[in-house]
């Protein structure tokens, strides 16, 4: 494994590994099975693209209640940086009204993304809204946004791989990297 990485012309150093990732990754499945078991209905997953679909995948296969999987693709980020405004480029295509609705995401950053789209599903009425993020900037986003399943809190520094990407790539990359500066 490289311990660091040139990516248009940026250097990035490893900083999450794998491993640790499966580690956070199963911890989290621990705690949303332990909550979500005790519902008899079945949970909509809801998945953030692009950047959460490698974590979706790997949480899913952990995940032991009955669940549907859904995506959506929001985009408020442009290069490195938030544009402030969330766009929706491809929206969900499933009534979640009367369910219980579990929100997947990377990342969470500003907070902007995600609090839009939980309020974008709470005028649907669904039974609940949970949000779950494999990484946490709370420096970055404060009191912005409630999140229920936090996999590791991490300081506002720009990261890539894991699926997370710098211009759609470095998705594929296993470990995290973050921006060497």
């Amino acid at each position: 494994m490289n311990e660091s990485i040139e990516l248009q012309d940026k250097t990035f150093v490893r900083y999450i590994s794998a491993a640790e990732l499966g580690i956070i990754v199963s911890q989290l499945a621990d705690e949303i099975n332990a909550y979500y078991s005790k519902f008899q209905l079945e949970i909509i997953l809801v998945s953030i693209l692009d950047g959460s679909f490698i974590f979706m995948a790997d949480l899913v296969r952990k995940l032991t209640f009955p669940h549907k999987i859904h995506f959506v693709k929001l985009q408020s980020y442009d290069d490195m940086e938030s544009t402030g405004q969330v766009k929706v480029l491809l929206d969900l295509d499933v009534d979640v009204s009367g369910k219980h609705v579990l929100i997947v995401e990377d990342i969470v950053d500003t907070g902007l993304t995600l609090e839009s789209f939980k309020g974008m599903l709470t005028n649907s009425d669904p039974l609940s809204v949970k949000l779950c993020t494999l990484l946490s900037k709370p420096e970055v986003h404060n009191d912005i946004v409630d999140l229920d399943f936090v996999g590791k809190e991490i300081p506002p520094e720009f990261i890539i791989g894991y699926g997370l990407d710098l211009n759609g790539v470095a998705r594929n990359l296993p470990d995290i990297y973050k921006l060497k500066i």
